[in-house]
């Protein structure tokens, strides 16, 4: 394809070394609750689209805009719907050594790696397996992976009943790009859940070292003041876009699109609303607003106007 994907960075050894090490401990550690975690999440936001815009995730065709390495959406939602999922990165399906060929070309070595060490590590399979176990499923349902370029769909128009996403749109280059090909290959009364990790969030950075509780040297806000941003190890491609750009984004292209949004759970959030308070009282990160500091996701939910 000749383009990077979504995640694509660059990083010399010694940082791929850590982000390896932090991978492995968010990966490794406890992987009933982390699938525990997906399927109450995937609950929730079929309860957010039912009530937001009327559509059941239910016998529908389906399009998953960047599902990545691990099944876990796509599992939970191919077991009552039709499920394809696009992705930039090569996705190995099987055991076929080719695929790693191709990996190494799209993905580039430092992902291949990943993806290696942790099919070889064995997290793949009890991923997998805890996966079955918790859906009560013999065999994952049959879903289909194809390599494309989000912004470029290969799908005629008014393909899919339904376009879900989860934290893609910030590794994006050309999200705008993305939301037309959504608003596209989505049939007329068919609807979208986009849900996209704002970089003005306290881990928006991206450093791994956040996600695993390894952060005794990165300050709250680290990649938002400039005095700090050096200490920050960004593990993918971020776009950096705002909150007040995102929603005129969508409110564009999607006329009526509802907003939600997801925060950190409470002991969290009352850390973090008294560290905000402290720093703005130093005369930092006075030029953000509390919403786009404190709140982690952002949601766009809309359904396309039926044909008259």
């Amino acid at each position: 394809m000749g383009m990077k994907t979504y995640t694509s960075t660059r990083a010399n050894p010694l940082t791929f070394l850590r982000e390896a090490y932090s991978l492995y401990r968010i990966k490794s550690t406890d992987i009933s609750g982390q699938v525990q975690g997906t399927i109450e999440y995937m609950r929730r936001c079929e309860q957010r689209i039912e009530n937001a815009i009327g559509i059941r995730l239910e016998s529908l065709r389906m399009l998953i805009i960047g599902p990545g390495q691990t099944p876990r959406e796509m599992a939970y939602l191919g077991c009552r719907n039709e499920v394809v999922g696009i992705d930039l990165d090569v996705i190995p399906q099987g055991a076929n050594p080719a695929v790693y060929v191709r990996m190494l070309k799209q993905n580039g070595v430092m992902r291949t790696v990943k993806t290696v060490a942790r099919k070889a590590l064995g997290l793949d399979s009890r991923l997998i397996n805890e996966l079955k176990r918790q859906l009560k499923i013999t065999d994952l349902p049959r879903t289909q992976f194809l390599q494309m370029d989000a912004a470029a769909m290969e799908f005629p128009a008014e393909s899919f009943d339904f376009v879900y996403s989860f934290s893609v749109f910030e590794h994006l280059p050309d999200p705008g790009a993305v939301v037309d090909e959504t608003v596209r290959v989505l049939k007329p009364g068919g609807g979208c859940y986009l849900s996209l990790h704002l970089f003005t969030s306290e881990n928006g950075c991206h450093d791994l070292r956040i996600f695993s509780n390894n952060r005794a040297d990165i300050p709250y806000w680290s990649h938002l003041r400039p005095q700090l941003a050096p200490l920050i190890q960004a593990n993918a491609y971020l776009n950096k876009v705002r909150l007040a750009d995102w929603v005129k984004l969508f409110e564009e292209r999607m006329p009526g699109v509802q907003f939600q949004f997801d925060f950190h759970e409470r002991a969290t959030a009352d850390t973090l609303t008294k560290e905000l308070s402290g720093l703005r009282a130093g005369g930092e990160l006075t030029e953000y607003t509390d919403e786009e500091l404190l709140a982690v996701n952002m949601i766009a939910i809309w359904r396309k106007p039926p044909t008259e």
